[in-house]
C-alpha cells in the first residue's frame, strides 16, 4: 500500500492518461490541488490563464486541434461559477474538457464559509454545472477518489465526447489515504469503436447506390472520429457531392471536387440547393440545427421527405430528431463508414464522378457561387472588406494553418468564404455561438500543435470580453496570431435588429460615445502594452504585408484590421426571428 493525497491521486492518474496542460486559476479552495505540480515539473504543466473561462476555451482548443483532453481548475466560488460558459460551450460542440475546481469544506457545507452558496439549500453547487457537463462529481469521500477520476476521464472521451467536473472540497484535497495502486487506464475504459447493425449498413449501400441525385452531410462527427478519409472515399464511390455544417468543416478538403458548400442560413447557394434537390441524404455524426437547415423549412435547405435521410450517428438522441430517417444507423463514423465502403464497392460500378449530370450541375453552381463572392473578394474599398481580407489571409497561409472563429458576422465570413483542407483546421463555438471564444481557444490549439501556424479570427466585440488572455500568450510565449475583424460594434447583432424589426431599430451594438462618434479602441497600443506584437491594417494593401510580419515575428501578435461594416455576408437560406407586434399591427392602448 502507498499513500498520496487526493490532489495527488488526480493529477497522477492524468498524467498515466497522458493530459500535458492545466489551464486556471489558482485561490484559496484549490491550493492543496495546485500544490501537486511543485513535484511534477516536466508531467502536466500548469498555465495560469487571466479568467477561468478562458481555462476551459483554452483546453476546449487544445481538445479540438489534437483529441486529446486537457484539463481546467479553479478555485471555489465565482472561480467555478465563470466556469459555466467555457463547459457550455465545450457540451453543445461535444468537445471533451476535465474541469477540476475547489468547494466548500465538508466540515462547513452550511456555515457561510468564503465564496460559498448556501442559505435557501444546503450547498449544491452540482445543480448549478449539472447542465453544462456530461457528468459531475464532488469528493465526499477520500477513498473514491482514484474510482472518480477514472470514471470522469472515460466519460468525457468515450461516446459522445464532452466536458466532466469533479468538484474538491477543500479540506479532502489535502488528505491522504493508502492506495494498493492508481488505477491503470487501460483496464479503466473501453477501446475499440462501435460498429453500426451491419444489416442496416447494407440497407444504407443499397438506397444509397440506388440514389440518382446522392448527397452526404458531414457534421461535427465526422472529425471527432477521424473519419474524412473514409467519409471522402464513400462520397467518389457514389459520386456524390458533400456538404457540410460549421463544426463538420474540414471533413472533406475543399478543393475537393465533389466539395459542394454548405446549407443553412449562412451556407451556400451550391449547398443549399445540393441539399434540397438530393433524392437520397446521407448524414453522419450532423444534428441539423436550426441555422443550417434554415429552421426547418421544407424545400429552403432540405426538403425531407421526399428527400430520403439515412442518418449515422453515435448519439442515438440525434436519429430521427429533427427529421424522420428512412435508415437510422447507431455507430461510430469511422467503423461504419468502413463497413459501408465494402458493401458500396461490392455493388456499385465505379465510374468517372465528374461526367455525372449532377456532380456538373453541382459544380456550376458552386462556380456561380464563387463568382458572386469575386466583387466583395477584390474590392479595394478601404478599410477592406471581410472576402478581401480573408482571401489574402488564404494565400500567405500554410495549408495546415489552424483558423478559429467565434459568434457574430466574422464567424459567418470565416466559415462560409475561407476554404480549408484538412481536418481539426477550422474551429470555431459552433452551437452554443460564444463570443469570447477564439483568443483563448487558439492558446490551447497553438500548444496542441506548436508546429502549425494558429490564427484567431474574433470581431472586435468578441476579441473586447476575452483580451486579458492575450497576456497569458505573452507570460508563455505562444505565438498565436489575432486578427481582430473590427467593425466597431456588434453588427450582426445591430442587423439581426434590423432584418427584424427595421433599419435604424438598432439598440446598444455600436460602440458610439453620445454624441454618435465612434468609440474606437487603438488595439495595436493595446497589444504592445502587453508586450505583444502589435499592428494595423485600414487598407487592403496593407493586408499581406502586415499579417505576413505578425506571423514572423515569433511572439503573440495582434492586428487590429479595420474593415468595411456595410459589407455583411450573402444568407441563402433562412432564420428569422419574431416581429414584434407593434410593428406588425396597431395594438389597443
Amino acid at each position: 500500500m502507498v499513500e498520496y493525497t487526493i490532489s495527488e491521486i488526480i493529477v497522477d492518474y492524468l498524467i498515466s492518461e497522458g493530459v500535458e496542460y492545466a489551464f486556471g486559476v489558482p485561490g484559496h479552495g484549490c491550493t492543496a490541488f495546485t500544490d501537486v505540480f511543485c513535484d511534477r515539473a516536466g508531467k502536466m504543466k500548469p498555465i495560469m490563464v487571466r479568467h477561468e473561462q478562458g481555462a476551459v476555451h483554452a483546453a476546449d482548443g487544445y481538445y479540438r486541434a489534437s483529441g486529446r483532453p486537457a484539463i481546467c481548475f479553479t478555485s471555489i466560488g465565482p472561480g467555478a461559477t465563470n466556469l459555466v460558459t467555457g463547459l457550455a460551450t465545450a457540451y453543445v460542440d461535444s468537445s471533451a474538457v476535465i474541469a477540476l475546481c475547489g468547494c466548500e469544506p465538508q466540515r462547513d457545507v452550511e456555515s457561510g464559509v468564503l465564496q460559498a452558496i448556501y442559505r435557501s439549500h444546503e450547498s449544491d453547487f452540482e445543480n448549478i454545472m449539472r447542465f453544462t457537463n456530461k457528468r459531475v462529481w464532488t469528493i465526499h469521500k477520500p477513498e473514491r477518489t482514484p474510482d472518480i477520476i477514472a470514471r470522469a476521464y472515460k466519460e468525457a472521451v468515450t461516446g459522445r465526447p464532452g466536458p466532466v467536473l469533479i468538484a474538491m472540497p477543500f479540506d479532502i484535497q489535502s488528505k491522504a489515504i493508502e492506495v494498493p495502486e492508481l488505477p491503470k487506464p487501460s483496464r479503466r475504459r473501453p477501446v475499440g469503436r462501435t460498429l453500426g447493425d451491419p444489416e442496416l449498413v447494407k440497407e444504407a449501400a443499397k438506397l444509397l447506390a440506388s440514389a440518382e441525385r446522392p448527397a452526404i452531410l458531414a457534421g461535427g462527427g465526422v472529425i471527432l472520429s477521424g473519419a474524412s478519409e473514409e467519409l471522402v472515399r464513400v462520397a467518389e464511390i457514389l459520386g456524390s457531392p458533400v456538404i457540410t455544417t460549421m463544426m463538420g468543416k474540414g471533413a472533406i478538403p475543399e478543393d475537393h471536387p465533389l466539395f459542394a458548400g454548405y446549407g443553412g442560413w449562412s451556407g451556400t447557394t451550391s449547398g443549399n440547393e445540393v441539399a434540397k434537390n438530393c433524392d437520397v441524404l446521407f448524414a453522419v455524426g450532423a444534428r441539423f440545427a436550426d441555422l443550417s437547415t434554415s429552421v426547418y423549412e421544407k424545400g429552403v435547405t432540405y426538403s425531407i421527405p421526399p428527400t430520403k435521410l439515412i442518418h449515422l450517428d453515435l448519439d442515438q438522441l440525434e436519429i430521427g430528431k429533427n427529421y424522420p430517417v428512412e435508415i437510422g444507423i447507431v455507430g461510430d463514423a469511422k467503423a461504419t463508414l468502413r463497413l459501408l465502403i465494402k458493401d458500396l464497392e461490392a455493388i456499385v460500378r465505379m465510374r468517372k464522378y465528374e461526367n455525372l449530370p449532377w456532380v456538373k450541375k453541382m459544380q456550376q453552381l458552386k462556380k456561380d457561387w464563387e463568382a458572386s463572392l469575386e466583387k466583395a473578394r477584390s474590392s479595394r474599398k478601404s478599410p477592406p472588406t471581410v472576402p478581401r481580407l480573408l482571401k489574402e489571409l488564404r494565400s500567405i497561409l500554410d495549408r495546415d494553418a489552424i483558423v478559429l472563429g467565434e459568434a457574430g458576422w466574422a464567424q459567418i465570413f470565416l466559415f462560409q468564404q475561407f476554404p480549408v483542407y484538412l481536418p481539426k483546421t477550422h474551429i470555431s463555438s459552433g452551437g452554443f455561438s460564444t463570443m469570447g471564444f477564439a483568443v483563448p481557444a487558439s492558446i490551447g490549439a497553438k500548444l496542441a500543435k506548436p508546429e502549425r501556424q494558429v490564427v484567431a479570427c474574433p470581431g472586435d466585440g468578441g476579441f473586447l470580453m476575452t483580451l486579458h488572455e492575450v497576456a497569458t500568450a505573452v507570460q508563455y510565449n505562444i505565438a498565436t496570431v489575432t486578427i481582430i475583424i473590427n467593425n466597431l460594434g456588434w453588427l450582426c447583432i445591430r442587423d439581426l435588429q434590423w432584418i427584424q424589426c427595421a433599419k435604424g431599430r438598432d439598440i446598444a451594438t455600436m460602440f458610439n460615445y453620445e454624441d454618435g462618434k465612434p468609440y474606437d479602441i487603438d488595439f495595436e497600443a493595446f497589444a504592445k502594452s502587453f508586450k505583444a506584437y502589435g499592428a494595423t491594417i485600414k487598407k487592403p494593401e496593407e493586408i499581406v504585408p502586415t499579417l505576413k510580419d505578425a506571423l514572423k515575428s515569433g511572439m503573440p501578435a495582434v492586428v487590429n484590421a479595420y474593415v468595411d461594416p456595410e459589407t455583411v455576408p450573402p444568407m441563402p437560406g433562412k432564420w428569422e426571428l419574431p416581429k414584434p407586434e407593434y410593428l406588425i399591427r396597431k395594438l389597443k392602448r
